[in-house]
């Protein structure tokens, strides 16, 4: 596995399983597998892509700001996040940037091809995992960017809004880009940032995750950063967002996922016990749709092979910061999936 690797490679695995992408139970990737069937109801998809797009998905942006109750010129709309992590780290080529480890690839990939000097500040599996907001304020005194994963991906844990807004406060030099797309799995509650005050503070939302809707890439930024603003204003391209994406996604904003979000979530505790039954794994407590598994006898690359041999998909960790071999990372999935995978990483351990 190469260093920035994703989960979700549906095509790869299906050539090596040897069967169509459609047989693939991708629990790779963290996105829901409810998808609201009104978010396609009266689209003209032949209508739609014969016309280029709104310039800079305004309608979109309107939609947003009045949702998060927000001003429009603190939002932009993108081709997903990974389009504005990536221009951030341009924007500030060559500067220091600070991430919060074991987290998204994509921060330490795009800030190294910025020729940033990156600095990971690691919440280690002997802490759980766990934020220590002194041991990051140590390394943020001449950083540009500050990015944190919020509720985390791999980990599934949550830091609270207020030590993100304490510690955003006293670094006012810094920009914390607060990545948010798992936010909406927080059942309970948020521990969302959308609507600081702070002009240090971008927070990236994704449409991709709750609605499960991740090939129209779309997501957005809300930021009181005015250069910030402006700067990814004229990175981006007008046409960034196709109509399709921009059409169905002003239907995401309104559309209600709260009951298939915490229909997941039942299916979460529910396979969180099964699997914390067996004895060869250890299984890390979550706020979200998915979950970090320890292999106390295996490798993460055994058991994804032999998991991917009947037809699981399933995330390798080890090339994350802070963990090695012996993690992976599930995502849920229809509730007999995840009984079925269950079922298999018993099986696994009393044949190997």
């Amino acid at each position: 596995m190469s260093g920035f690797d994703h989960g979700g490679n549906i095509y790869e695995a299906a050539k090596k399983a040897k069967c169509s992408v459609d047989d693939i139970i991708d629990l790779s990737s963290n996105v829901s597998p409810f998808t609201p069937e009104a978010l396609f109801r009266d689209i003209d998809m032949k209508k739609l892509i014969s016309r280029l797009p709104e310039p800079y998905s305004l309608s979109l942006i309107s939609e947003v700001a009045k949702f998060h109750d927000v001003p429009e010129n603190t939002v932009l709309a993108g081709n997903g996040t990974t389009e504005f992590i990536h221009n951030i780290c341009s924007i500030y080529k060559g500067q220091k940037a600070v991430i919060l480890q074991p987290t998204y690839v994509d921060y330490i990939k795009y800030a190294q091809l910025a020729d940033m000097t990156v600095t990971n500040v690691v919440m280690t599996e002997e802490s759980g995992f766990t934020f220590n907001d002194e041991e990051l304020m140590e390394h943020l005194t001449d950083a540009a960017v500050c990015f944190i994963c919020n509720p985390n991906n791999p980990t599934g844990k949550v830091i609270s809004k207020d030590d993100l807004r304490f510690v955003a406060d006293v670094c006012k030099n810094t920009l914390f880009v607060i990545d948010e797309s798992y936010v909406d799995f927080c059942v309970d509650s948020a521990p969302s940032l959308v609507g600081c005050s702070l002009s240090n503070v971008a927070v990236l939302r994704s449409f991709s995750k709750s609605h499960g809707i991740p090939g129209l890439r779309a997501g957005y930024i809300i930021s009181r950063n005015k250069h910030l603003v402006d700067s990814l204003n004229r990175a981006v391209s007008p046409w960034n967002m196709n109509t399709p994406a921009q059409e169905i996604c002003k239907k995401a904003v309104k559309e209600a996922v709260m009951p298939n979000l915490r229909k997941l979530d039942n299916i979460k505790h529910l396979t969180m016990a099964n699997l914390s039954a067996i004895d060869q794994l250890k299984v890390y407590d979550s706020a979200v749709n998915f979950f970090l598994i320890k292999l106390k006898r295996s490798d993460a690359q055994a058991f994804c092979e032999y998991m991917l041999s009947h037809h699981f998909l399933v995330r390798d960790c080890s090339n994350f910061v802070g963990l090695n071999n012996t993690f992976i990372r599930i995502a849920m999935k229809e509730q007999k999936h995840m009984e079925h995978f269950c079922r298999l990483a018993k099986s696994y351990f009393e044949i190997f």
